[in-house]
């Protein structure tokens, strides 16, 4: 797997969750709509509601690396498509997950949707329609732009059918819920609680969980560290999988390649993963956001403003491989800078 990635196997079920920012928190009881998987998607994706009887692979005992050496930049976003059969739409969760060279460090970099910014080819906007209007590439570099220049080996997509989906083949995500919210789902009526601390989401709630923001205090930014828990909660189920089932582990990874379009990997090596992936501490996984000064207007829209000098150090700590002393200077809240 020359020059490809684990963190395809992992990082792709980010939440494709309308991942908005907005000038003041907005007002308690949202209502969100669920969503069924549909088992015909097809194209680069194929979701699959229930899992299917597939053989277990008989396991290898390879100890082999398959990862370049170095530190491995992934870019992992989520569309706003409700169709099943399509990636399209706007690119409304954005993340940047660095693993480092020795394969034990993790740092996740959600950027707001609504974020500013310089267009790679030209041209100013929200980040989000970096994608929208010109596609993966065009977002791709955007993203290696604003982290000034960043190698991005890989690209992983989803959307909301196929995240449903995979929340199903893992049995759920785990995750720490920093802020306790409860919400009604409009097509249904169902409220859902989910309570502070670790909680098990299951089928749809997984999805509503990481869609929610109107009743957080930091709307928009609080719900971006929520796909940050997610993306820890689906690794962590990816990697007790590896090391307590491995017999177990090509399958279910397979079936998490299989729900998401994933460029720069061969999904035929999927099984090779299993190594790297014990490596990770993903109890000391470093979450961050590119910072943010402020909600403001660009016209008539709502942008989120990028505090710019700190961005610059966030993108110097990621392209020498180490955030840590980025942590040590700012920490890892993801508040209003100011400026």
């Amino acid at each position: 797997m020359t020059r490809r990635s684990m963190i395809g196997a992992g990082f792709i079920g980010l939440s494709a969750a309308l991942a908005g920012c907005s000038r003041q928190p907005e007002p308690p009881g949202p209502m969100l709509p669920d969503f069924t998987p549909d088992p015909s998607a097809s194209g680069s994706a194929t979701p699959s509601a229930q899992p299917s009887a597939t053989p277990t692979p008989t396991p290898t005992a390879s100890s082999v690396d398959p990862l370049p050496v170095g530190v491995v930049n992934a870019l992992v976003f989520g569309t706003d498509s409700r169709d099943p059969k399509s990636l399209t739409g706007n690119a409304d969760a954005i993340l940047v997950a660095q693993l480092s060279a020795d394969r034990e460090k993790l740092t996740l970099v959600s950027i707001a949707r609504d974020s500013y910014v310089d267009f790679a080819g030209g041209g100013k906007g929200k980040i989000n329609a970096a994608f929208s209007g010109g596609g993966t590439e065009r977002l791709r570099n955007t993203v290696s732009d604003l982290m000034g220049g960043l190698p991005i080996h890989m690209v992983a997509q989803n959307n909301f059918n196929n995240f449903i989906a995979i929340t199903r083949w893992l049995g759920g995500i785990r995750v720490k819920n920093k802020n306790a919210t409860r919400t009604r789902v409009i097509s249904t009526g169902r409220v859902v609680e989910f309570e502070e601390g670790d909680i098990l989401l299951e089928n749809t709630d997984a999805l509503i969980y990481g869609r929610e923001r109107k009743t957080m205090p930091l709307g928009d930014l609080d719900r971006a560290e929520r796909h940050r828990a997610l993306i820890t909660g689906l690794l962590r189920g990816l990697q007790a999988i590896a090391v307590e089932r491995p017999d177990e582990f090509e399958v279910m990874a397979q079936n998490v390649v299989n729900n998401a379009k994933v460029t720069d990997f061969d999904p035929a090596l999927v099984g090779d993963l299993a190594d790297p992936l014990k490596k990770i501490n993903l109890d000391a996984v470093t979450s961050l956001m590119v910072p943010i000064s402020r909600f403001g207007t660009v016209g008539q829209a709502s942008v989120c403003i990028v505090n710019e000098p700190r961005t610059r150090e966030l993108a110097e700590a990621l392209n020498s491989g180490d955030v840590s002393g980025y942590v040590a200077k700012y920490g890892e809240g993801y508040a209003l800078t100011g400026g």
